[in-house]
C-alpha cells in the first residue's frame, strides 16, 4: 500500500512521518457528514537518503501485513456477532427469540471492541507495522 506524507522531523536516521488519512468518502470533508476528526496519522520509520524536513515522501507497508489487519479489524466483530445469534437461537425458546438475538449481536460489537482493543495493544508493542520510505516527490 502506497502513502504520501510529509517529513514532519528527521532524529538521526529516524523520520517522523505526518500521512495524510485517505476515507472511502474522498477528500471533500466539508461535505462529507461522517466527521472525521483525523486529518492525519503519524508514523516514524528509518530514513536513508537526502530528505530534510518539510520533503513530501511516498511511504509504503507490507501488503500481507495491511490485508491481515485488514481481515482482523472486519473478521472478528463478524465472527462474534455470528456466533452470538447463532448461540441465542440455539439456547432461546419463545416469541422474544428475535429481538433478544438483535440485542444479543448489538451486545456483541461491544464485546468485539475490547478484543480488538486488546489486539492492537499487543500488535503495537511488536511493532509489526513497517513503514519504509520510498522517493522523495
Amino acid at each position: 500500500m502506497d502513502q504520501v506524507g510529509k517529513i514532519e522531523k528527521i532524529n538521526g536516521n529516524k523520520a517522523t512521518i505526518s500521512v495524510k488519512r485517505v476515507t472511502a468518502c474522498g477528500d471533500n470533508c466539508k461535505s462529507c457528514g461522517s466527521s472525521c476528526k483525523v486529518n492525519s496519522v503519524i508514523v516514524e520509520s528509518d530514513i536513508d537518503g537526502d530528505y530534510e524536513v518539510g520533503d513530501y515522501v511516498e511511504i509504503t507497508t507490507e501488503n500481507e501485513v495491511m490485508f491481515k489487519h485488514i481481515l482482523i479489524l472486519y473478521g472478528i466483530p463478524f465472527a462474534v456477532m455470528m456466533v452470538a445469534i447463532f448461540l441465542v437461537q440455539l439456547l432461546v425458546s419463545g416469541p422474544g427469540k428475535d429481538v433478544i438475538s438483535a440485542v444479543s449481536a448489538i451486545a456483541s460489537l461491544v464485546v468485539s471492541f475490547f478484543i480488538l482493543k486488546a489486539y492492537d495493544k499487543n500488535e503495537m508493542k511488536k511493532n509489526v507495522l513497517k513503514f519504509t520510505v520510498g522517493k522523495k516527490l
